[in-house]
């Protein structure tokens, strides 16, 4: 509790304030440059940042109950403090603003746009259009009917706790059809201090979109499981049937209407499941399009039900783009991402260095990031389909189709042109309540997203570029080195 309370004191006096950052001079000038507040604030930020993750990482976990209550503790101060790493929370008040008022959030940005709120918003997306699907928009439209920015921020903060809690329902249940510990599952992927910082307090659509994927992944392995035992109790009655050709004869028994209509509403419900998958899919994708990501192995896990699924996403994602009156803009508007060029993303980070070491010859450095993204998007295709075949040579388990979505979102997030750190809570949370090894590691790598930002959300990637790139492709080659090793010796 004590690290909770201590980050609540971070967003008080140094986070992403709506009146204006209080870090605005850090960058360029330093502690010189900024408020004493602001110093304390970024040491309540180190302090509760430390202090959290070890009662996070000692948490026992043989009890899923008090891993959630737990978590629920943890949650109160910071729910009730300022955003925490990120400004994106405005930004989402804003384009639900714009759509409130009958603008295109795909065309406009917020400022162009006439948002009240557009200088609580970063700069560099004054002029952006969103990103974001159609029903991310029509939430943020919710959030910002009343006109006002503060109770904006409080809806939004309301709909990311909607989103843990059926997250935290959800989450326990795959992982119990893939053989884990539901609150293992719920300790690496909902109970986090990345959930806790860039989930609940900065109040981001991964969140929700984690929610949605994790539901439909679960409801698919649940209707799976229906599957398999309805086709095991079909054979064990054409047995039973059979049985009397070996021994005595058996008295001929009637056919039951009432098993048979049994049986054909057992057959509908796994059809009208499969139909929900897709709609949840749907929903998913309509918040952020790299859930798409994970459709080809939800396909996987129906079976020969599929095609149903595929009907709920094509039908759930036109019907949400008639209501809400948005079309496909929001993909154009995907490149203003890649603006910035950080070391989080890895195709990136590779990019930056190679820059940096061409940058006495004359070179621009933009040349060998760009070139670096494009293969990183070529790897990103390779390994989607390596990964899409390997589930599907897997797929009478559903622990390994459900880890290989989970890695293909993973990449998804990695292998982009940029990466920032609540891109990890999607896969994290799948991979959470799937993945049978590397769980420390997957651990760590929720320590390091949730710290990538300062309390006032300027990312320790802009404050490190240089060192950051090299380190990052320093450990891409040892790691690729590692793995080439065994298959040398063998």
């Amino acid at each position: 509790m004590a690290g909770a309370v201590l980050l609540a004191a971070a967003a008080a006096l140094a986070g992403a304030h709506p009146g204006g950052d209080p870090g605005a001079g850090f960058r360029t000038g330093g502690f010189a440059a900024v408020p004493a507040s602001f110093s304390v604030g970024l040491v309540c930020w180190l302090a509760g940042g430390v202090v959290l993750t070890v009662a996070w990482w000692k948490l026992p976990t043989p009890n899923l109950r008090t891993v959630l209550l737990t978590g629920a503790l943890w949650a109160l101060p910071i729910l009730f403090a300022p955003p925490l790493g990120s400004r994106d929370v405005y930004a989402y008040a804003c384009q639900g603003w714009l759509w409130n008022h009958g603008q295109d959030p795909y065309a406009v940005g917020v400022q162009a746009g006439g948002c009240p709120w557009f200088e609580a918003v970063p700069q560099l997306w004054w002029q952006t259009p969103t990103p974001y699907g159609p029903l991310a928009i029509a939430l943020s439209g919710l959030a910002a009917a009343a006109g006002n920015l503060v109770t904006g921020i409080i809806v939004l903060r309301l709909l990311a706790v909607a989103s843990v809690l059926v997250l935290a329902w959800q989450a326990p249940k795959l992982a119990v059809h893939c053989g884990l510990s539901p609150a293992s599952a719920a300790w690496l992927g909902v109970v986090t201090p990345l959930i806790l910082v860039h989930g609940l307090s900065a109040a981001h659509n991964d969140l929700l979109v984690a929610a949605l994927v994790v539901t439909a992944l679960t409801i698919a392995a649940t209707n799976r499981s229906a599957a398999l035992a309805a086709g095991r109790r079909h054979e064990e009655a054409a047995v039973s049937g059979k049985s009397r050709f070996w021994g005595a004869a058996k008295p001929r028994i009637p056919r039951s209407r009432d098993g048979h209509g049994a049986a054909q509403g057992a057959r509908a419900g796994l059809w009208g499941r499969a139909v929900v998958v897709g709609v949840v899919l749907a929903g998913a994708v309509a918040v952020k399009v790299t859930a798409i990501a994970v459709v080809p192995f939800v396909f996987i896990l129906l079976g020969r039900r599929w095609w149903a699924a595929a009907a709920g996403v094509v039908g759930g994602f036109a019907g949400l783009s008639l209501a809400t009156g948005l079309d496909l803009g929001w993909v154009q508007a995907l490149r203003g991402t890649g603006e910035l060029a950080q070391w989080s993303s890895v195709p990136t980070a590779v990019g930056m260095t190679i820059g940096y070491l061409l940058r006495p010859f004359g070179f621009a450095p933009e040349g060998p990031i760009a070139v670096a993204r494009v293969v990183g998007v070529a790897a990103l295709a390779v390994l989607g389909i390596s990964l899409l075949f390997w589930a599907w040579r897997h797929r009478t388990g559903t622990q390994k189709i459900v880890v290989a979505s989970g890695l293909a979102l993973a990449a998804t997030a990695i292998l982009g042109p940029v990466f920032y750190p609540w891109y990890a809570i999607t896969p994290l949370a799948v991979l959470a309540a799937s993945a049978t090894d590397k769980r420390r590691w997957l651990a760590a790598a929720t320590v390091i997203c949730t710290f990538l930002t300062l309390p006032n959300g300027l990312g320790v990637p802009v404050l490190t570029k240089a060192v950051g790139a090299f380190a990052v492709t320093a450990a891409l080659i040892v790691l690729v080195a590692r793995r080439r090793a065994p298959a040398r010796a063998a």
